[in-house]
This record gives structure tokens, C-alpha cells and sequence, in this order.
């Protein structure tokens, strides 16, 4: 009997311990992909400025939403982890007017230094 009750006790740990790994390792990856989303927000957001001033130089009638931007490329210029200079390719999906379709496109290369952002292409 003594023997029953702990194979019934090791089995329901061992149970409990395969099922509860996947959930914490589902946990850990929507904590991952919700911190490299937030990531991405905030630098679509510090780059908006430069790629709204290149946007209405070139196609002055179009809009675009940061929703529907992605970031395609990030490159760092420089060897070295102390080296802070970035190639960043962004793709926005460009409109005129709120309910009309979009319009395309747009694929704009910024130069990210310390000091300063540079837009050195503008494709679309």
C-alpha cells in the first residue's frame, strides 16, 4: 500500500512538472516578444520627426500611421559594442486621405549617430 501512494505521489509530480514547463516557457516568450515590440514602438516614435519631414518633402499629399510601420533593418555602422552609429531601414505604408487605399510603400534608410539622425534614402 505504502508503495501505491508514493508511485501515485512521484507520478503526479513528475505530471505536474513536465506540464508547467511549456506554460513558463510560453510566459517567457510573450514577455520577450512584448518587450522587442515596445522596443520597436519607442524607435519608430524617435524616428518620426525626420521620416515625416522626408515623407512630405517627397509625396507632400501623403500620410502614413506608425501602426502600420516596420522596422526592416538595423545595422550597426561601426565594429565594436562601443560604437554607436546605426544604419536603420524603415518601410511605411503611405496613404491620401483617411478612407482611401494606400497609396504604397515607402522605404526610408536613416543614418542614426549620437548626435544626429540623417535620412540618406528615401525609396517608394
Amino acid at each position: 500500500m505504502k508503495h501505491i501512494i508514493i508511485g501515485i505521489v512521484l507520478s503526479f509530480s513528475i505530471l505536474g512538472l513536465t506540464i508547467s514547463t511549456p506554460i513558463k516557457a510560453e510566459i517567457e516568450g510573450d514577455f520577450l516578444q512584448e518587450k522587442h515590440n515596445v522596443f520597436y514602438d519607442a524607435f519608430l516614435v524617435f524616428l518620426n520627426p525626420y521620416a515625416q519631414k522626408a515623407i512630405n518633402k517627397k509625396y507632400p499629399t501623403r500620410s502614413y500611421a506608425l501602426w502600420n510601420s516596420d522596422i526592416l533593418e538595423v545595422k550597426r555602422m561601426t565594429g565594436g559594442y562601443s560604437q554607436y552609429d546605426f544604419k536603420v531601414k524603415v518601410k511605411y505604408d503611405t496613404y491620401t486621405g483617411a478612407h482611401n487605399p494606400p497609396e504604397g510603400p515607402v522605404i526610408i534608410t536613416f543614418e542614426v549617430k549620437t548626435d544626429k539622425v540623417t535620412v540618406i534614402d528615401i525609396k517608394g
